[in-house]
């Protein structure tokens, strides 16, 4: 690839950065600069190596000499990648400031079909992009395309334009009129795509895949982002994603790989899943699942002309959002700084209507109760459940007053906490803030891409059927820069939710990291797992369903089979197929043929959201031994003591979290054969003292390789195809 000098300064990117420093420091700054860097350059060169080179770069003319002409060409897509609410934005203002400083001079930047996030990534371009490309928008354009176009001709070939648009049909075929009136396309060209594994795919695929593509046109935004590209044809376009699968899914059956990625790496102060979703985290309580039932059945239990009948949790949760915006209230510096406190537990509005009349009842009565406008009797229960939170959040806010001291500033702030649910039938597309205490109610709308202001408590209860990597980022609103609240700041769920977006963090953080090790040299070949894709095309696929086993990170059944009348006749299988097999420390060769064998005699139930599932993972070793990996090792661990068993307490309860092998016996073949699966054995004594059934049994645990290959597989039997509609609030179409 040709490697091109390129410019590291410029009046436009060192006034952005001078704004990060004022607001997030100076490391902050940097880091933002480096990722700038190192996209900008990828982009110059691999623009270079296409269209030719002397258009863009440091002594880049910023007129195309040499128009492409034809289909998009291939190897001109990079990959920007980092975490939810992690400053993606940023990451993207700060490359385009950097590329007008290297001579790319048309910058269009698509974001979702959502006017009101729209805007919001427009009015952030305008804000920040000084001394550089001039910022418009589709509201300007709108109405009169062609008229529109002609004033662009005084920017385009000199400072540069910057047109956002939301990915809504008519808004890009308006943008595409612009573009071809203004001529574009004689100028260097860059295409930022947020969210592109999310709205940009081609949904019509699959009807495609089953008759004959002639007759099933392409998706109307697929097609429209299409001739865009085509129409600026010498440009690079970059998609953005916290979705890391999408960077694989771009491979999978398709010989036309990103040609560079880029991690956007969040700053020191990002609060994001390792605060919420680790073992034991003080972040994190849980509720009850049965409460969030009585909340969403119509009719139930739960009053909402009944003031005081409150759920637990939800009680425990508003409490201690009351005790801690009074404590961040009276120690902020900013005294308009705003505080929320979000109730995310269902898509359906009328659960919203339900559990807005509860939350607003709850808190005129807890509001009478203080001020001593009820009872006594009420007065005492909502001193205790004060009490009880300020306990709560005493546990990682070390200089929390009195509770005393709240209480008499909550007395008079109180009555200011009305909720407000944000959804289709509210008239206003974005939450309007108040100084202070704000209480949120919503789905889909307050889902990806949104930023909660100040948001301190939230309340979780989405019980999708099918919990992937992607729910976690839809709703993940907790995730972001606060970290002035983190002391204060809580997530509660139910248990079971809870452990699958554990499950789903530690997969997704292992994937990063495997992908961040591979980063710009995109080697890694995807081999998909299980029954094979129809159509096999990977953008028919929804990337929500897609799993990985990621490279190098164990693996092992979370409810592993282990009552006697369950697992005796394998225990006895296990005992002959594993007899020559001696020494806790030796690792021996073995074919892969022989490790599916010895596993299908460890059955276990599947959980949810968690890769094991005993299919699969013999799937994944087929997998593997197509793919060219015939061997693998084999580790099978008895005990120190007399090889009688390991003497493990069995977790009848709940999932196992942490496996059953110490890091110790896994470190080391992680180590040793970083290019096989490594299947280590543990024999269990199976004692009833320890929860068992008196019944030896064998534990599993797979190390897949490290190197060359990711294996994948769909969450659903079956490929789920991306329809167009699709469930409740997407009612973001303003056209």
């Amino acid at each position: 690839m040709t490697n091109i000098s390129i410019k590291t300064d410029g009046y436009c990117i060192n006034k952005f950065l001078d704004r990060i420093k004022s607001k997030l420091g100076d490391t902050a700054a940097e880091q933002l600069k480096q990722s700038a860097v190192e996209i900008v350059q990828n982009c110059v060169d691999v623009y270079s190596t296409t269209f030719g080179s002397g258009d863009v770069g440091a002594t880049g003319t910023g007129i195309v000499s040499n128009h492409h002409k034809g289909k998009i060409p291939n190897g001109t897509t990079g990959l920007i990648y980092g975490k939810v609410q992690s400053g993606k934005t940023n990451t993207t203002v700060a490359t385009l400031a950097l590329a007008e400083a290297n001579k790319f001079r048309c910058f269009i930047v698509l974001t979702s079909d959502n006017t009101w996030l729209g805007k919001q990534t427009a009015d952030r371009f305008a804000n920040q992009i000084k001394g550089g490309p001039v910022v418009f928008n589709w509201e300007q354009w709108r109405n009169d395309p062609i008229e529109f176009a002609n004033q662009l001709h005084d920017y385009i070939n000199d400072t540069g334009v910057v047109l956002v648009s939301t990915k809504n049909v008519r808004h890009l075929e308006n943008l595409l009129k612009v573009l071809k009136s203004a001529k574009a396309s004689s100028v260097p060209t860059l295409i930022f795509d947020d969210e592109a594994d999310n709205a940009s795919l081609n949904t019509n695929e699959a009807k495609q895949a089953k008759k004959e593509k002639n007759t099933v046109p392409d998706s109307k935004i697929f097609e429209i982002i299409a001739k865009i590209r085509q129409e600026v044809a010498n440009h690079i376009y970059l998609q953005i994603t916290a979705t890391p699968q999408s960077l694989l899914l771009q491979n999978i059956d398709h010989p036309c790989k990103p040609a560079f990625c880029v991690l956007s790496k969040p700053g020191d102060t990002y609060i994001g899943g390792d605060i919420f979703f680790e073992e034991n985290s003080q972040h994190c309580r849980t509720i009850e699942a049965k409460e969030l039932d009585k909340l969403k059945k119509q009719g139930g239990s739960i009053n909402p002309g009944d003031n005081w009948d409150m759920p637990p949790g939800l009680k425990l949760a508003l409490c201690c959002f009351f005790v801690g915006s009074i404590y961040k209230m009276k120690s902020a510096k900013d005294i308009d700084a705003k505080y929320s406190f979000l109730a995310h537990i269902d898509h359906k509005r009328i659960t919203h209507s339900t559990l807005e009349k509860v939350i607003r009842n709850f808190v005129v009565e807890l509001d009478k109760a203080l001020r001593n406008q009820s009872s006594v009797t009420k007065r005492e229960d909502a001193l205790k459940w004060l009490s009880q939170a300020h306990a709560e959040l005493s546990k990682t806010a070390s200089n929390l007053p009195h509770l005393t001291d709240l209480v008499v500033e909550l007395e008079y702030e109180l009555r200011n906490a009305i909720p407000k649910v944000i959804d289709a039938t509210n008239p206003d597309k974005e939450p309007k803030y108040s100084e202070g205490i704000n209480i949120l109610i919503g789905g889909n709308r307050l889902g990806r891409g949104v930023t909660i202001e100040g948001l301190m408590i939230t309340y979780y209860g989405r019980d999708a059927k099918q919990k992937t990597m992607d729910t976690v980022h839809q709703h993940a609103r907790m995730f972001g820069y606060r970290q002035e609240l983190l002391d204060v700041t809580r997530l509660f769920l139910p248990e079971h939710i809870l452990e699958d977006f554990r499950a789903i963090h530690e997969s997704d953080e292992g994937m990063r990291q495997v992908i961040d090790e591979d980063t710009g040299k995109i080697k890694l070949t995807p081999v998909w797992v299980g029954r094979k894709l129809r159509p096999t095309r990977a953008n028919v696929l929804n990337p929500a369903a897609i799993g990985v086993f990621t490279p190098g990170v164990p693996i092992y059944p979370r409810d592993p089979l282990w009552k006697a009348s369950e697992v005796k006749k394998h225990t006895e299988a296990l005992d002959k197929l594993l007899s020559t097999f001696k020494g806790d420390d030796e690792y021996h060769e073995v074919d892969i043929d022989y490790l599916i064998k010895i596993i299908s005699e460890m059955p276990s139930r599947f959980c949810s959201g968690y890769p094991w599932e005993d299919e699969r993972v013999k799937q994944a070793l087929q997998a593997m031994k197509a793919a060219g990996i015939h061997k693998g090792i084999l580790n099978v661990r008895r005990g120190k003591r007399g090889g009688d068993g390991l003497g493990l307490k069995n977790q009848t309860t709940r999932p196992w979290q942490s496996g059953f092998a110490d890091s110790q016996w896994l470190s080391k073949p992680r180590k040793e054969y970083p290019d096989v699966p490594v299947l280590v054995v543990m024999y269990e004594k199976g004692e009833k003292q320890k929860s068992w059934d008196n019944q030896p049994l064998y534990l599993p645990t797979l190390i897949p390789p490290k190197s060359k290959f990711v294996f994948m597989f769909n969450y659903s039997e079956e490929p789920e195809e991306v329809e167009d509609q699709q469930e409740d609030e997407l009612e973001w179409d303003d056209s």
